[in-house]
């Protein structure tokens, strides 16, 4: 209101003694001038002027509203929707058969209740995980066809069904609605339509529901395979040379041990002689095909690859080695080696009849190892004859070998100075220490503060010291001195002879490192005569100049441990360390028997230790029952006389 307005008032008639015009002067029903959102406030057109000019009705022109496409509803009669069904059955022949035959009778008589729907045909896979679509060949064959504009409506039972993989359930979904008409999927026992509204939430929730019920069910059947392995129930499929007992009718009898077939294990045996003889893998196989000798699956065809698995087979020699592979993701179906042991093993041996001796084997197992290395031929031992490890020999913890004379015969094939080590004193300390003691590191020290090494019948663990020291390593050699009782570790690139990953992953968080070495361990307690009841610790030293570093552990000094009961109801067990009886007389050792045995530590001047020299192979004989070369051709004769007899 105006200045005037608020002096004058407004008359009784509504008019404002002011000359300007304002919202009180206005006769009812007509609009007033001015511009904004108020009234009275400036000039021009009044907002009603503004929208009877904007309203095609105030004009006289009438109104055309134009009813939006009514949503899809797979129950309406408006829209007939060219359908097909997608289910996944079991692949146990008779009872697969039946059911799909029950299924496609439920999806006819589904499509028959609804006028609207023309089922034009049903997709089955059999016996494939909905974890992953990547082999699920009649589910892409459909997804495809739906793209290509074949097929409206997806009928099928659940989305577990349909995907238990929550981003390929998703995904696959948002593709079929982004097609033009769309494509809808309908989930009929979580009655979901995917084209409503609300149906992204829901299928979103009951995708996450599927991918869980997946993931508790892998880790279900991970437990169960490891509790069936611990009690021997193992898993035994037929391969060459084997059969497996079956029952009355035909069936294989469950866990039943593997069979010796003499017809086949001919052809093992061969493939054995002829590669422990130095055959190349190409030319056994030349002379498998040349033979006709059939694979077990019935082809005349051999591999490269088919070989492998045969001569890295253990069961051939009565052993059992179980999660050798193991399914890494439970949606991309990856296999991936247990070389890194992220899953238990169970060595069984003798689990069943032989048809190689263990000797064989692992001779076929060195060769394979020293093909991956690029080694020709035998070269089952290596020894390093220069440096600071000079005598030491790398440790192949694969090695199925645990005879301690192959450490030594090794170790002595280097020459080098065998005079007495003597230490002149006075370069050690001014004063005479004779008499004196070096008090044992176990006594001072804890455990957690140096690095240390556990040894058990089956594996060697190297605590976090060991790592953090190590931090940046990937690989490392295992060095073993048998007639010096020392171990080293050292690092080393990933192509060196015998290395060991180290560090998988340098951005997690350090952690003990486990390496299983059933042979090798044993191979140590023979050496030092330990008692295959305890476990053993041994402290080690960290050395380091410049770039090079290494870790030693004097195995001599070790300190052996047990498990005893605690006398509770839970049935818990305690550790105990057990010192060695001759240590109850001592502090420690005499200073200069300590420098002498552990000249290692004291290391001479130089400009480097070369921590790094490579090892040598060491030359090894023929071993007894090895075959020649005629002998190799005289039995290749023979088999394929008994092929053509066939």
């Amino acid at each position: 209101m105006s200045s005037d307005c608020s002096r004058a008032g407004a008359s009784a008639a509504g008019h404002c003694p002011s000359r300007r015009r304002c919202w009180r002067s206005a006769p009812a029903g007509k609009p007033v001038s001015g511009s904004g959102s108020f009234p009275g406030v400036g000039m021009g057109v009044g907002m009603d002027d503004r929208y009877r000019a904007n309203n095609p009705m105030g004009n006289g022109n009438p109104l055309r509203i134009i009813p939006a496409r009514e949503k899809d509803d797979i129950n309406s009669s408006t829209r007939t929707y060219r359908a097909c069904a997608y289910c996944r059955v079991s692949t146990d022949g008779e009872m697969q058969q039946s059911s799909f035959a029950l299924q496609k009778l439920h999806y006819e008589k589904l499509a028959q209740s609804h006028s609207n729907w023309n089922l034009l045909r049903i997709f089955a896979d059999e016996g494939i995980s909905g974890t992953s679509v990547k082999r699920r060949k009649e589910f892409n064959g459909m997804i495809e066809a739906c793209m290509g504009g074949e097929y409206d409506l997806i009928l099928t039972k659940s989305v577990s069904r349909f995907a238990r993989n929550l981003v390929d359930c998703i995904t696959i979904v948002r593709r079929l609605k982004g097609q033009t008409p769309p494509v809808g999927v309908f989930f009929e026992t979580d009655n979901l339509f995917t084209l409503s509204e609300d149906s992204e939430l829901k299928l979103a929730i009951l995708s996450t529901v599927a991918q869980g019920e997946s993931e508790k069910k892998s880790e279900s059947m991970n437990w169960s395979l490891k509790e069936r392995f611990r009690n021997g129930r193992l898993l035994m499929p037929e391969l060459l040379g084997y059969t497996r007992e079956r029952d009355a009718i035909g069936r294989y009898v469950k866990e039943a041990p593997l069979v010796v077939v003499e017809s086949e294990a001919r052809i093992v045996r061969f493939i054995f002689n002829a590669f422990t003889a130095e055959y190349s893998m190409e030319s056994i196989a030349d002379m498998l095909n040349e033979m006709r000798v059939p694979t077990k699956t019935g082809k005349n065809s051999w591999s490269l690859s088919s070989l492998r698995y045969i001569l890295g087979n253990e069961r051939y020699c009565g052993k059992v080695l179980t999660w050798k592979t193991f399914t890494a993701d439970v949606f991309g179906h990856t296999k991936r080696s247990n070389s890194n042991n992220e899953r238990e093993q169970c060595l069984y041996p003798d689990r069943h009849e032989a048809i190689v001796t263990v000797g064989q084997f692992e001779a076929a197992q060195l060769l394979l190892s020293n093909l991956e290395k690029g080694i020709q031929g035998y070269s089952a031992a290596h020894v390093i004859d220069a440096g600071m490890f000079c005598g030491y020999v790398p440790v192949n913890h694969k090695w199925m070998n645990d005879n301690p004379n192959v450490y030594f015969e090794a170790s002595n094939s280097v020459n080098r100075q065998t005079s007495n080590r003597q230490i002149r004193k006075d370069r050690l300390c001014r004063f005479n220490l004779a008499g004196f003691q070096v008090v044992r590191g176990h006594f001072l020290t804890a455990r957690q503060e140096c690095p240390c090494m556990t040894v058990t019948g089956s594996r060697l663990s190297f605590n976090t010291v060991c790592v953090r020291k190590f931090a940046g390593v990937s690989y490392i050699q295992l060095l073993i001195h048998p007639a010096e009782r020392k171990v080293a570790i050292r690092p080393c690139s990933e192509h060196d002879i015998h290395s060991i990953r180290w560090r998988v992953d340098s951005d997690k968080p350090i952690q003990m490192k486990g390496i299983n070495t059933p042979y090798f361990s044993n191979a140590l307690y023979r050496i030092l005569e330990w008692n295959p009841d305890y476990q053993y610790h041994i402290r080690g030293t960290w050395l380091c100049r410049g770039h090079e570093e290494i870790i030693l552990f004097d195995i001599s000094k070790a300190i052996s441990a047990t498990y005893v009961d605690c006398g509770t109801e839970e049935g818990k067990r305690r550790r105990v360390l057990l010192c060695p009886e001759e240590w109850s007389d001592s502090f420690g050792e005499d200073f200069y028997d300590f420098c002498i045995q552990n000249s290692f530590y004291y290391i001479r001047s130089g400009p480097s230790w070369n921590t790094q020299a490579k090892g040598v192979a060491v030359y090894r004989p023929v071993q007894p029952g090895m075959m020649t070369e005629g002998e190799i051709m005289t039995e290749m004769q023979r088999i394929k006389a008994g092929a053509g007899d066939e």
